[in-house]
């Protein structure tokens, strides 16, 4: 007995062995955008939240081939899935089983298409198309994260394999280089800052799950340096406009390969809270201290306290900024704040 496309047969001994293995509960769904971007969401009556059009693979069924019947079942549409964006593992811990989704790209709806949309399942009490931003507080929150993942996935034109609903990245025991510049010609892959207001707090962004970052990314090709990589996420995320800047430092691969800086700046004004683009969704906008901010900022405590106090002394020393030692927090209004 043969599979097509094997290079060699595979044996009745090996197809019984692989039906004894444990299996996992496969899902898989399709994210579909009306010419706007709007997101096709359908409203299931079996559980709360809203989701996209998807469901658990039958026997037999690859991931790409349960996508496309969802679709078909759930909207009526018949259409050819896209590149997968993401595959989202939930631990066994989580579900007693592990499930792992398959999240598919999907074609671009026609205004016709739109308009008939309708539920042709019964499972589903309503289909509409709503902006990221108006959809993803509607979401579960583990449908969420998944969701997230492949509008990140979507935006950076990548393919992301997360875990629990964070993006899986192998630990890395990255180098703290504090007040050092950047080697010449080695490549800044990524940019973010430590943004102070008069008072003395840094801005961190927040995702709809609570998790929180510094505000930064990656670096895109028309960018000329690590700072205009800055400005630009910055804005982008945050609508913030920097003043004066400071080198604090950088952080290396021990791999190799490019560094991640790190830049002490003043904030000038936070603009009203708006979309991002790369994902369509807005992030929430916190000014905290720089120890609180080594806390909130996730895992590694002790690995981010020694940057977060570098950025307070250089940012005091350069810029002017008092050093602030409360555990005080203050939320950026959505309509944004001006500071100087």
């Amino acid at each position: 007995m043969s599979v097509d496309g094997a290079d060699e047969p595979v044996t009745q001994e090996l197809i019984d062995y692989c039906a004894s293995l444990p299996g996992v509960l496969v899902g898989a769904s399709v994210l579909l955008r009306d010419r706007h971007g709007g997101l096709v969401v359908v409203e299931p009556n079996y559980k709360p939240g809203l989701d996209i059009p998807g469901g658990m693979a039958e026997p037999g069924e690859s991931p790409h081939e349960a996508a496309a019947r969802e679709v078909r079942e759930e909207i009526g549409l018949d259409l050819t899935v896209g590149r997968l964006l993401a595959v989202c593992t939930t631990t066994a811990e989580t579900l007693g089983r592990v499930v792992l989704d398959f999240v598919f790209d999907g074609p671009t709806l026609t205004d016709e298409q739109v308009a008939a949309l309708a539920p042709t399942d019964a499972e589903l009490d309503a289909v509409f198309v709503l902006t990221p931003d108006q959809a993803l507080p509607r979401f579960a929150p583990r449908t969420r994260r998944r969701i997230s993942i492949a509008l990140e996935a979507y935006a950076s034109d990548a393919c992301l394999y997360a875990v629990n609903g964070r993006e899986y990245r192998p630990p890395k025991h990255r180098v703290w280089h504090e007040n050092e510049a950047v080697p010449a010609g080695t490549p800044v892959g990524r940019a973010a800052g430590w943004l102070f207001d008069p008072d003395g707090r840094v801005l961190l962004v927040g995702d709809p799950d609570g998790g929180y970052a510094l505000p930064g990314g990656g670096a895109e090709p028309e960018d000329v340096d690590a700072l205009a990589t800055l400005a630009r996420e910055v804005a982008e995320e945050a609508n913030a406009v920097l003043g004066k800047t400071a080198h604090v430092g950088y952080l290396s691969d021990p791999d190799g390969g490019d560094v991640r800086s790190r830049t002490a700046a003043r904030i000038v004004s936070l603009g009203p809270l708006e979309p991002d683009p790369a994902t369509g969704w807005s992030w929430s906008r916190a000014l905290v201290t720089p120890r609180r901010a080594a806390r909130l900022l996730g895992a590694g405590y002790q690995a981010r306290l020694p940057q977060a106090l570098a950025a307070q002394r250089i940012a005091h020393e350069h810029l002017g900024v008092p050093i602030l030692d409360d555990d005080s927090r203050v939320e950026v209004p959505p309509e944004g704040v001006t500071f100087e």
